[in-house]
């Protein structure tokens, strides 16, 4: 199977990562023998997501100097009141704060995607949970943040919160949201076909889709269950081949565009993950561009690639 059809595969939103098809060399000894190194862009993107989680545990601990040890001298953070506070002193002076009236505070912090814009600057976006005190109820918003690097280490330059999520909506109607995958679709390559089909589940609650691959090795059947995630609130998905490969994602929608981070296992135990952001097009065709794809210890070529609705068969 080509790079092509692979990166097709990997990509594929209906089917998850496609995993049992991805073909990536192993080595005769181990990574540690040979000093293997990460992926290129690896060791970034793990030093971001460690900025995250240093910031969820000074939080948690009450440390408002840790805390501003971590945004540049001019950073700026705003609130979801839309309240600004300018300056690492006067951010560390407002966390100080916090934690003086609120010493039982927690934050848990979901990093939902990381976008490395350039060398130098990096975009995070994600959801926090804020609790004020043990017997309280979290309140769950939407983040925007963004890295940029100061002399070899990264820095917060500015953190936007946005207005607390509703969760009101019912299990389906959050799910609505996704209407649209209902039906047939294909995408085909020199390489092979993709064959989906997406239909609601019974009682409403779930999307569920079915896929076939098809190429020169044979073919590949798997299933894919979407849902709403009530404690997350966020819309999630699972996908299981029939190789024992399987992935979980997690859809973020960003104005008309939905951000999927995708992790999952391929059949002989290596980890794989990637970005995926979707794009309806038209009612009958909607374009994925994956990145950061990562398979093992391999760095994957990013791809693109355009689905379609597969017309229904000629009348008899």
């Amino acid at each position: 199977m080509r790079t092509q059809f692979v990166m097709a595969v990997f990509g594929g939103l209906a089917i998850g990562l496609a995993l049992s098809q991805v073909s990536v060399p192993q080595p005769a000894q181990s990574q540690e023998a040979k000093g293997a190194k990460k992926p290129v862009g690896a060791t970034e993107l793990d030093g971001l997501k460690a900025s995250a989680a240093a910031f969820e545990k000074a939080f948690n601990a009450g440390n408002a100097k840790a805390i501003a040890a971590q945004f540049t001298e001019n950073a700026e953070v705003v609130d979801d009141d839309g309240n600004v506070v300018q300056g690492r002193a006067n951010i560390e002076a407002r966390f100080t704060e916090l934690f003086k009236e609120n010493p039982k505070a927690r934050i848990a912090v979901e990093l939902m995607s990381l976008r490395q814009l350039s060398p130098d600057v990096a975009v995070e976006d994600g959801h926090s949970t804020t609790t004020l005190a043990p017997d309280e109820p979290g309140s769950r918003s939407p983040y925007t943040l963004v890295h940029v690097k100061r002399d070899g280490k990264w820095l917060v330059a500015s953190v936007r919160d946005f207005p607390e999520e509703s969760s009101e909506a019912t299990t389906h109607e959050q799910l609505q949201q996704l209407e649209w995958l209902v039906g047939h679709w294909v995408d085909e390559s020199s390489d092979g076909r993709v064959e989906t089909t997406c239909q609601w589940s019974e009682d409403g609650n779930y999307l569920l889709q079915d896929y076939i691959v098809k190429a020169r090795r044979g073919e590949m059947r798997g299933t894919q269950r979407i849902a709403w995630d009530p404690l997350r609130h966020t819309i999630r998905s699972w996908a299981f081949d029939h190789s024992g490969a399987f992935t979980e994602a997690t859809w973020t929608p960003i104005e008309e565009l939905w951000i999927l981070k995708v992790e999952g296992v391929t059949p002989d135990g290596r980890g794989a993950s990637a970005t995926r952001v979707v794009t309806p097009i038209s009612g009958d065709a909607f374009q994925i561009d994956s990145t950061n794809m990562v398979v093992g210890n391999e760095l994957l070529p990013d791809s693109s690639v355009r689905v379609v609705r597969r017309p229904p068969a000629p009348a008899q």
